[in-house]
């Protein structure tokens, strides 16, 4: 009976949680350490800037929801805090909106989530592509864009179309052989978009030293 008791609470407790609207008082963003911004509730029940949890899943994989950082469950829903729907939003607050939005009709599942992944799909492409210039990535990003090669060589094959040569490799290599030295370009020119990056904030700062 007791341990009914106890069983009932802790899901009354569970579902409390779950319905809170608010983040705690004395809790704070783990991203940011510091006061929250735009707050969003996952589903798995932890508190973010909205901001920052999508520019936490931003260096994850593209295709996937975001991992919690506080307890690594997949983050399917971010539920802004219902006040800012009541309020006036200033422009930066309504984009954070907006993206937040963006990211729960992504995820959303079955035929609504995958006509929304279709539909955003040169978003996806743009994420990836934006992932491969950036030389501290993980490697997800190299894997995703040879299986995007390999769906494409499948659907080349499946249509009557015959433009492209194969020199005997076969149509699936071709395509495969050609993600890779995309890869190969993309991961130079952010490297040496990082290299410029460095000189101009060098130059910047050494006419600081020299104005002082």
């Amino acid at each position: 009976m007791e341990t009914d008791d106890t069983d009932r609470k802790m899901e009354e407790l569970g579902g409390n949680k779950r319905l809170s609207e608010t983040p705690p008082d004395d809790d704070c963003c783990p991203n940011l350490f510091g006061p929250f911004t735009v707050p969003c509730r996952s589903n798995c029940g932890h508190w973010y800037c909205g901001s920052c949890i999508l520019q936490f899943w931003n260096y994850s994989s593209a295709s996937k929801p975001c991992g919690c950082p506080m307890c690594t469950c997949m983050i399917v829903n971010l539920m802004p805090e219902a006040s800012l729907e009541q309020q006036p939003q200033n422009q930066e607050v309504a984009e954070v909106l907006k993206s937040v939005r963006r990211y729960n009709l992504l995820f959303l599942g079955g035929a609504c989530g995958f006509i929304q992944k279709v539909r955003e799909l040169p978003f996806f492409i743009k994420r990836i592509f934006q992932g491969l210039m950036d030389p501290d990535t993980n490697d997800t990003y190299i894997a995703e864009i040879r299986l995007f090669a390999m769906l494409l060589s499948i659907i080349y094959r499946a249509t009557p179309l015959d433009f492209i040569p194969t020199g005997g490799i076969g149509i699936g290599r071709v395509f495969d052989c050609s993600a890779i030295i995309l890869i190969l370009i993309l991961r130079l020119v952010g490297i040496y978009r990082r290299r410029r990056l460095m000189q101009h904030v060098r130059r910047l700062a050494a006419m600081e030293l020299l104005q002082e």
